[in-house]
Formats: C-alpha cells, structure tokens, sequence
C-alpha cells in the first residue's frame, strides 16, 4: 500500500512537472545538448521523455547530468528530481521547514553557529541599528525568503547618510535579514575576495550518525558579492580525505573552468582551510532538529574558524552531480536508497 501511494504522489507530481513546462527552456537544453553531442534535437527529446519516465529525471536533470553520454546503467544512479522529492519526503518533516526557510527564524535558532551579529530590520529602532553598524564598513542585507541568492545586497554604510537612512531603504526593499559582513580565511579569499565563498556540505541523519553526502565548494566571480550561481558564481566538488578541489568549475551557463577566470588560482588541488572544523560544525547543526535530517549547510570559513551562513531544508540535486564533476558517471542514487532503507527499516 505504502509503495503504491508513492507511485501516485510521484505520478501526480510528475504531472505538475510537465503542466509547468517551459518550452523556451526545453528548447534551450536541446540546443545545449546539440552543440555537446551532435544529437539531433528530435533524439535528444525522444531521450529525455524515456529518462522522465525511467528515471524521473526533468530535462534540466539531463543536462546537467550528461545524461546524453550515458547508458542506462549508469543513468540509474543518479539523483534526480522525482527521486531527490522522495528522499525529501521520507528523510524531512515538512511542518519544520520554516526553521530554514524563514532567515530570521533561523538566525535566531542557530545564533551560536552563525559567528557574526543580525539584526531583525523591520522590527529594530534607529538605535538599535546605529548600534549594528558602529564599526561596519559594510552589511549584508537579506529578504526573509528566498533563495539562490536572489535579493541579496552588500550596502556600504558610507553609502548613505545616517543609520535612519539605511533602515529606510531595507524597509523599503523588504530586506530584513541584516548581518554583518564575516572576515575570510586568506585562503578562501584567494579564491575571490569579493564574495564570501562558501562550502555546501550536506548532512544526512540516520539515527545517531551523521552522514556527509557530498561537498562543494561556491565560488563567487566579477565584482558580484554572491558565491551562488544563480548569481553567476561557480561550483566545484571537495574532496574531505585531501581536504582539496577535486575537479573543474562550472557555472550555470555549462562553462567549463580550470583556473578562475578572475583571481587565475587554479582548482584542482586547492587546499580549502579548516574543512575537518568545518565538516565537524555542520554536523552538529544537524542535530539540532532531528525531524529534519536531510540538510545543505553553506559554510564559510574565516580566520578563526567556520561559521555557518546558512541551512537548505531543499538541498537539491544540481550541485552535487555536474557533469564535469562527475567523471566516472556515478551519481548519488545509490547512496541515498541506503539511507532511505536504514531509515526505513528503524
């Protein structure tokens, strides 16, 4: 009974999928899959619909994927849409979402993982925000939901007349979420000083043991001050036994990066500082509410240690199975129906 009903919702969700297609978007991965392959557009669909099917992997999944250089076998392993939405449903208890999703809410829950001062902008007086700012050259500003780095701001306190002034503009813009800006690590400044780049380390608790499922490490680019790709940062993949990069970047785009294209420090084999500190934190976060044990961490590390920015109650499937991170064509499929049988089964 309990797999048939998982057949429908994911039926029924598979359905949704399709109703809100966006065939500009559609015809746009065609032609991305064209120019890497030489597939006609008509066998790339074709695939992609057999892939839906078998796999419950959405056109994006395919490309990002590589889904196109691949046989079935190893298709089979990867995470994909339909699949990361059941390890979503079993693993998280969605009434405790709002803990992640509401930024102001988490702040306040995980204060003392945070390592940097915030600040409640619509609820704060004038006082209370001149003193935020005493000794700030910058902050940043926030809306209270969002994702991908959308709406984010870096302000400049110099920028404005007067602290009234600033309050003025984030009530205006609806920015709430205020918090001081974290120094960096030398070495993750390296990488790009003008974002604080940050490492995605997702969490999975099963039982009393905390498992890593994968680590990336977001790379911000141009004069932007967001590590995100939706921002137009990069990704690269972290291995935890050499503490390194282990692969090239990429973007959003599909491009493809040996060495930053701005700072020229090349990835592969990049030391990241403090990742045993940083592996260790996140770990612990992940205890603090138990109904929610699959959980994206973004990390930052500064000169005294890592600091948590944020936690991803949706960690997704993008970061962690790029294809030009994943060489060997195995994806994350086959480590989550372990979990999700140990999980099961208890």
């Amino acid at each position: 009974l309990v797999g048939s009903e998982m057949c429908i919702r994911d039926s029924k969700y598979i359905a949704r999928i399709v109703r809100g297609m966006r065939f500009d978007r559609l015809n746009q991965m065609l032609s991305v899959v064209k120019e890497k392959s030489g597939h006609s557009k008509a066998r790339t669909f074709c695939s992609m619909v057999w892939c839906g099917l078998r796999y419950g992997a959405g056109y994006y999944d395919y490309v990002m994927f590589g889904f196109y250089d691949m046989n079935g076998k190893q298709r089979d392993t990867y995470l994909t849409r339909v699949r990361n939405k059941k390890v979503f449903e079993v693993m998280n208890d969605y009434r405790y979402a709002d803990e992640f999703d509401d930024k102001l809410r988490f702040d306040a829950r995980f204060s003392s993982y945070l390592h940097r001062a915030w600040l409640d902008g619509e609820k704060a007086t004038v006082g209370e925000f001149a003193d935020f700012l005493c000794g700030q050259d910058a902050i940043f500003a926030k809306p209270n939901h969002g994702a991908c780095g959308n709406g984010v701001e870096k302000l400049r306190v110099a920028d404005f007349a007067d602290a009234a002034a600033v309050l003025d503009y984030v009530r205006e813009k609806k920015l709430f979420v205020l918090e001081h800006v974290l120094p960096q690590h030398p070495d993750m400044a390296r990488l790009h000083p003008q974002s604080v780049n940050t490492m995605r380390i997702v969490t999975d608790l099963v039982g009393d043991t905390v498992h890593i499922a994968y680590i990336v490490v977001k790379i911000g680019r141009g004069g932007g001050c967001c590590d995100n790709t939706g921002q137009g940062g990069m990704l690269c993949r972290v291995d935890p036994e050499t503490e390194t990069i282990c692969s090239v970047a990429t973007d959003d785009y599909f491009n493809v990066f040996e060495k930053h294209p701005d700072t020229g420090v090349t990835f592969k084999g990049y030391r990241i500082p403090m990742l045993p500190e940083a592996i260790a934190l996140a770990k612990q976060a992940a205890r603090e509410i138990p109904q929610m044990r699959h959980v994206g961490w973004d990390v930052a590390v500064t000169p005294d240690g890592p600091a948590i920015i944020e936690g991803n109650e949706y960690p997704g499937t993008d970061l962690c199975q790029l294809a030009p991170h994943t060489p060997e064509k195995q994806g994350l499929w086959v480590y989550y129906k372990k979990i999700l049988k140990e999980i099961t089964a208890s």
